[in-house]
């Protein structure tokens, strides 16, 4: 299938659009229409697309709830954590580079049947794996299968566990022997810096910084580095580092590890 390729008169941006495929609605500027995205997806079931307007490269999903989807996009922790080609993507070419289609909505039944459907008409080029509702490109080894299964307790243990917790007052003796067992631990040095705000400050960490809609990537030698360098205070850079908000519509900030 082949891609139309034209030219915004203002920016000289090159958008990609598919001939034969005629959106159901169309988000050119992702930075702008965060909101109306989130809004129009309330209670919505159906199948999207995502476009890299500088390269026309595609990824294509579904939801049987598309605003708890899309919510998951805007997080920067999943931009940040995820191994996901779309995930990589916007956050190497940020959300300015790319445009979100809802090809159709539908019932919450038929939604990978039609992910499928244009999975197979559109072959699109993020999409590591082809066949709808497959995991996200991976498969867990049997020694994180096996460990799974050993966490899982079953519903009458969660049940047990959950009725002896309820109302469960600790006796005066019982609170000095925990404070006594506690006395004399030491926390790392790196533990004490990620557990508080000032610790992070004062041991001069080093920050991470991503303009997500630039692309551009930026390191500083500590909080206050960045603080000073995005003009907030050092609070401000910890409390995005443990949050994983963006900061100013624009910036996703982590710790280097």
């Amino acid at each position: 299938m082949k891609n139309i390729i034209f030219t915004h008169k203002k920016s000289n941006t090159r958008y990609f659009q598919t001939t034969s495929i005629k959106p159901v609605i169309l988000y050119d500027n992702i930075d702008l229409d965060k909101e109306t995205i989130l809004k129009n997806s309330i209670a919505k079931a159906g199948v999207y697309r995502w476009v890299n307007k500088l390269n026309g490269k595609t990824y294509i999903g579904s939801a049987t709830n598309l605003r708890t989807r899309f919510y998951v996009y805007f997080s920067a922790k999943r931009l940040i954590e995820s191994k996901m080609g779309i995930y990589k993507a916007i956050l190497k070419h940020g959300y300015s580079n790319f445009r979100l289609e809802i090809l159709e909505y539908c019932d919450v039944d038929k939604t990978l049947t039609r992910e499928q459907y244009y999975l197979d008409l559109l072959k699109p080029e993020y999409n590591v794996l082809t066949k709808a509702g497959s995991s996200f490109g991976y498969k867990h080894s049997q020694e994180t299968l096996d460990k799974f299964k050993l966490r899982v307790a079953s519903s009458e243990t969660r049940a047990n566990l959950s009725k002896s917790a309820q109302g469960r007052v600790l006796s005066e003796e019982v609170k000095k022997k925990i404070s006594s067992a506690h006395k004399g631990k030491k926390l790392s040095m790196n533990t004490r810096a990620k557990l508080s705000d000032i610790n992070i400050a004062s041991h001069g960490l080093a920050v991470i910084i991503y303009n997500i809609k630039t692309g551009e990537t930026k390191e500083y030698a500590s909080l206050t580095d960045a603080a000073i360098n995005l003009d907030v205070s050092r609070t401000t850079i910890a409390n995005n580092i443990k949050s994983g908000k963006i900061l100013k519509n624009k910036y996703i900030i982590k710790l280097k590890e």
